[in-house]
This record gives structure tokens, C-alpha cells and sequence, in this order.
């Protein structure tokens, strides 16, 4: 039921792939997939026999059940660790020296018994992905194992099935699925389910291999509870969509992403920002003119495939092909990002009380996390924080979430610090002209009392604790850290 794979050449996988599993599984096409884009730091495997998978299991009784060829029930699953682990096939144990094995663990593969497109329900950490964007949005997985409780940190993924579904099932899938680990308020929804979800009635077996455009996208992640904003591209270089999809991004909010000449959806689901070197045009920028490269999760590749913002490198395709976006919100943000888009640069208006980088030599970010998030953001850099503005931001009743502007100098941005920093309700009403709860510089701030109508506002002189600048806020991504 298991056996051990060691990766000692890399010629190892394929060949142990192939003389372990049946054709059912598409080894060779396992291997192809995992050759060259699978770091070097995984030096074994361990496969899984008999393994019952949710998800394939949705299909088969739904669907594979029906159809006069036969297959079977049961998956194989694949389990990447690091070069310490070992495998003890008599007393089917693992060992590592450390006896954690948590931390040499670096996720799982599902292989499906369908003879095409077998790669099922995958959860792989970015850091043994080669090429991998430095910052992605994760969620904590729980893995049992001969009677192990193992934990790797990724991004669902899964090929789509060709002939019951198609790559935007398997965008929405990995998406809600992303939800179901991170957000105990999300259910758990299987392969199938998505399938019936797109559509107001069963569309039985063959309708969903048609197609699924995004109103569909859209209706499924109605369906599971969330509350999607749909943007669409209103020109071929829309310098505000771009900007909204980053942030969208930069708030850990993974988006399914539609490419209408590709006939084609992934998911975006991370980013790396551009090295401090590069040469920066003159005038204002957003984190947008800062980003490198994003992060995909497309059913075609390993997941976190990185795609720059134009041009046909691998995977031939590039951010400007993205026509429209959908990003599955929670309930209680009222307040979108073309909004904050808006209100950001109008802030400036404010320079005569709070210190603000020069107009066009400035760097502007902005993103959702919460008011608990935040503070102990603060929390931990609390000796960067005159001990006023630290009680302010502890007192304020601020909502469940909050968007957080950021604006630096470019010495700011390449030392990950920021001038000033303004944080705005995320319930507020989209016609506000201030929705702020608070904005500070390293001298003053204004805070701004939001249980009145109008807002009341106040000022508040700090004392600067001898710092250049405030921490930038990374808080809902995870840095990847490559294991070579």
C-alpha cells in the first residue's frame, strides 16, 4: 500500500513512477509535469495506494460511474519531503532526525485513475516550486498520514478534468477550496459541486466540458457564500484595473482571472516585487509599477507559475492578456478598491497637516486586512510608535476590516518602510469624501471620529523615536522561502 521513491538523480521520479503505477494514473505524464519545475530539494516520495479522494470520488459516482468504460475508485497519493526523511517499509514509519516531520514535509499530489489529466486535488508548498514569486497567498493544511498529523502551507491546485469540467471549474475549485482551509465560515465543496453550482439546474455529464464563462465564475462564488466583485479591462493598458488587481492580491484575496482571446481562466494568487536596482521612470507610482512578476495557478502547470506583466515568455501568456477578474469578497467591505483608488491621491489635500512624500517622487500602496490584523501589526513594532498614536490605534474602534494606504518615499520603498500611512473604513459608504479612521506621518496624525455624522476630527502631534520610517506592512502573504 506504500512505497518510498528516493531521488538521488533526475532520472528517479520517472522511473520510479513508471515501474510503481499503472498507465490509469499517466505516470510518465506525472513526471513530465513535475520535471524541472519541482526543486531539487525534494529528494523523496512517498506513494500512497488505495488513497480515497473526496473529490474524485464526487466525479465518479456522479459521472465516471455512468459511462461504460470502467474505473477505478480508488486514487494514488504522491508526499514530497527533504533529503533527512526516511522510510521504514516493515513498521511503516517515518523518521527524520529532528522527529518533526512537519517541517521536511512539503505537500501532496492526488492522481486520479482517469487515463487523461489524472493530476486531482494538490497541495504543494511554494518554497520547492523553482521560479516561484517571492510572496503568496497560503492557507495551513492538515495532512494525516500512517497515523501522522502532518501540516504544509500552499495554494490548492488541481487539473482540470477535460472531459466533466474545464480550467475555470478548477480555477473556482482551488479557489474555494483556499476559503474552506483559511475561513472556518466557508463549507467544503468537491469537484462536482462546483460543476452543478455554475448552472441554475444539474447540467448532467457532458454540459460542463462546454465551457464556463465568467457570469458562471461569478454565480459559483455566489453560491458558496461570498460576495464576488466582478472588473473588467476597460482598455488594453487600464492602469486603475491593474492597480485594483494588485491589491486585491496584496489583501490575500485570490482571484479568478479570465483571458478571453486564450479562451482561458487561472487563478492569481501572489507576487514578487522588482529588485530595488531597476531603473525607475520619474513621477508618481503604485505598488502596481513595483511588481516583477505574478503568481498563477493554472490547471496546465505546477501551481505558482510566474508570469510577468506583458510579453510571450513561457507560459505565453502575460498579465495584460487578463481581460477581467472576479475577487470573492467577504461580507462587510463595502468600500472597493477603485474607490480607494480614488481617494488615495485626493490625501494629499491633507499636506498641510500631515507630512506627505513629494507628489511625483512618491510610491502608493494600498490593501484590506482587518482591525485586529492591524494592530498587532502595530503591536510588534510597537517601539517604531510614539505611545500616543500606539493608544489611538489600540482605542479606535475600528471595523472587522479596514484599507490600509501606504506612501513612501522611493529610499522608503526600497528599505520596506513607509512615510505615512492612512486607514480607511472598509464599510464605509462609496460616496464618502474622508472615510478615514486615522493618518500619520512620523510627526502628527489626525484621527478621525466615526461615530459621528459628519465625522469629528482631531489632530496629534507625536514625537518622532528616532526612526527613518515605518515598517511596511506585508501581513496577508507568505514570503516563499526556496529550498534549492
Amino acid at each position: 500500500m506504500y512505497s518510498w521513491l528516493q531521488l538521488n538523480a533526475p532520472g528517479d521520479l520517472l522511473a520510479g513512477l513508471t515501474a510503481q503505477l499503472s498507465p490509469d494514473y499517466s505516470p510518465r505524464y506525472v513526471a513530465n509535469r513535475l520535471d524541472g519545475v519541482m526543486s531539487s530539494g525534494v529528494k523523496g516520495v512517498l506513494i500512497e495506494r488505495n488513497y480515497i479522494d473526496k473529490d474524485y470520488r464526487s466525479t465518479y459516482y456522479n459521472y465516471y460511474s455512468k459511462k461504460g468504460q470502467r474505473y477505478k475508485l480508488d486514487c494514488v497519493r504522491l508526499h514530497f519531503f527533504d533529503q533527512t526523511v526516511t522510510f521504514d517499509p516493515t513498521a511503516f514509519r517515518l523518521r527524520s532526525p529532528d522527529g518533526r516531520l512537519t517541517d521536511h514535509y512539503f505537500g501532496y499530489m492526488v492522481l486520479r485513475p482517469t487515463g487523461i489529466a489524472t493530476i486531482g486535488r494538490s497541495v504543494v508548498s511554494p518554497d520547492v516550486r523553482s521560479g516561484a514569486c517571492k510572496y503568496i497567498i497560503t492557507a495551513r493544511h492538515k495532512v494525516h498520514l500512517l497515523g501522522y498529523k502532518l501540516e504544509v502551507e500552499g495554494f490548492p491546485s488541481m487539473d482540470q478534468h477535460v472531459d466533466i469540467s474545464v480550467c475555470a471549474h478548477a480555477a473556482c475549485w482551488s479557489i474555494l477550496r483556499h476559503y474552506s482551509e483559511r475561513y472556518s465560515v466557508y463549507r467544503e465543496l468537491l469537484t462536482h459541486d462546483i460543476t452543478t453550482m455554475a448552472q441554475e439546474f444539474d447540467p448532467g455529464g457532458l454540459v460542463p466540458s462546454f465551457g464556463l464563462d465568467i457570469t458562471h465564475a461569478e454565480r459559483v462564488f455566489q453560491a458558496a457564500g461570498t460576495f464576488p466583485v466582478h472588473v473588467a479591462k476597460s482598455m488594453p493598458d487600464d492602469a486603475p484595473f491593474y492597480r485594483q488587481l494588485v491589491a486585491y492580491i496584496d489583501s490575500g484575496f485570490p482571484l479568478f482571472a479570465a483571458m478571453d482571446k486564450r479562451q482561458h481562466a487561472v487563478v492569481l494568487a501572489g507576487y514578487s516585487w522588482a529588485s530595488p536596482s531597476v531603473t525607475r521612470p520619474p513621477g508618481a507610482r503604485y505598488s502596481l509599477d513595483e511588481i516583477e512578476a505574478l503568481a498563477v495557478v493554472d490547471d496546465n502547470y505546477l501551481p505558482y507559475l510566474s508570469i510577468g506583466r506583458s510579453g510571450a515568455t513561457p507560459p505565453s501568456y502575460a498579465a495584460d492578456d487578463i481581460d477581467a477578474f472576479i475577487v470573492p469578497l467577504p461580507e462587510k467591505i463595502y468600500y472597493p478598491a477603485d474607490a480607494v483608488d480614488k481617494l488615495s491621491p485626493t490625501l494629499y489635500k491633507l499636506k498641510s497637516a500631515i507630512g506627505f512624500p513629494k507628489e511625483n517622487e512618491s510610491v502608493i500602496r494600498y490593501f484590506v486586512t482587518t482591525g485586529s490584523a492591524f494592530r498587532k501589526f502595530v503591536r510588534d513594532r510597537e517601539s517604531e510608535y510614539d505611545p500616543k498614536l500606539l493608544e489611538v490605534i489600540m482605542s479606535l474602534p475600528f471595523a472587522q476590516f479596514v484599507w490600509v494606504i501606504e506612501f513612501a518615499t522611493v529610499s522608503d520603498w526600497d528599505a520596506s518602510t513607509v512615510s505615512t500611512r492612512a486607514v480607511v473604513d472598509a464599510t464605509a459608504s462609496y460616496r464618502e469624501t474622508f472615510p478615514l479612521w486615522l493618518i500619520y506621518d512620523r510627526n502628527s496624525a489626525l484621527v478621525f471620529d466615526r461615530s459621528r455624522v459628519p465625522s469629528d476630527v482631531r489632530s496629534l502631534g507625536l514625537t518622532t523615536p528616532g526612526h527613518t520610517g515605518y515598517s511596511r506592512m506585508i501581513q496577508n502573504l507568505r514570503p516563499t522561502q526556496a529550498k534549492p
